[in-house]
């Protein structure tokens, strides 16, 4: 309950800090909190970036909420593009599909489109982080995307999901030069042993790879017998299409 109680208040902070700057005391009386407990607050907003203190020493709204707003704006855009796309890839294959956005060193899943046929749905992962070189993709973001954020992350203590998962730089780093030539990465167990996955990257305006697409399905059936090369070009066609229309 403390907790509810705490961003219950550091929300009414923020509401009142919509209305303009404002010192501690005149937060405390927009709000009706003691001043003790508005510090507090400002400070761990502050440390977040949602708030920050202007030249003349009021406090205003900073940058982490304009972060938030865009961030917003741009998964709305990106889901209402890619959606009817997805579901022409779940058609295809039968399986889930996901879009996915990096976030620093883990990829999360923002929206899945499932196949309301299927016999066994597979987990929605809509909102859950995964490390980037367990999931393909995070894979092919960190292939695609730019060698010092390969060189740090590979740099790091990389976890085993599973006895599958790939975690040594040396054998990361051959997978990213393939994935670059195929264009698109399979995951078998890595993350979990009863998923398989395909991804392909999807690149915004600016020619950062921060978004990727995948089809996720359990391993008893997926591929199944499918080719697995046509698969993935299919699942790098569609990541094209889409990634076309957000940078037009």
């Amino acid at each position: 309950m403390a907790a509810v109680q705490s961003i219950e208040r550091a929300f009414s902070i923020l509401r009142a800090l919509s209305l303009g700057s404002a010192g501690v005391t005149e937060l405390s009386d927009r709000t009706g909190l003691p001043k003790s407990t508005v510090s507090r607050l400002l400070s761990s907003l502050e440390s977040e970036r949602a708030v920050q203190q202007n030249d003349a020493g009021a406090y205003e709204l900073g940058p982490g909420i304009d972060a938030l707003e865009s961030s917003s704006r741009i998964d709305r855009n990106a889901i209402e593009v890619a959606r009817p796309h997805m579901v022409e890839l779940m058609e295809l294959t039968g399986e889930a599909v996901g879009l996915n956005r990096l976030e620093g060193d883990v990829v999360t899943p923002i929206l899945q489109i499932d196949d309301p046929e299927s016999d066994v749905l597979v987990r929605d992962w809509t909102g859950v982080p995964s490390v980037l070189h367990a999931v393909p993709a995070g894979l092919v973001l960190l292939a695609f995307g730019s060698r010092s954020h390969q060189n740090r992350y590979l740099d790091t203590d990389l976890e085993a999901s599973t006895k599958a998962t790939m975690v040594g730089p040396d054998l990361l780093r051959a997978r990213f030069r393939s994935i670059r030539e195929d264009g698109f990465c399979w995951v078998f167990g890595e993350l979990s042993d009863e998923i398989n996955s395909v991804a392909a990257p999807i690149a915004d305006s600016a020619d950062r790879y921060t978004m990727a697409l995948h089809v996720h399905g359990p391993a008893y059936r997926f591929p199944g017998d499918a080719d697995l090369e046509q698969l993935g070009d299919s699942v790098a066609a569609t990541a094209e299409r889409i990634e076309a229309q957000l940078t037009s």
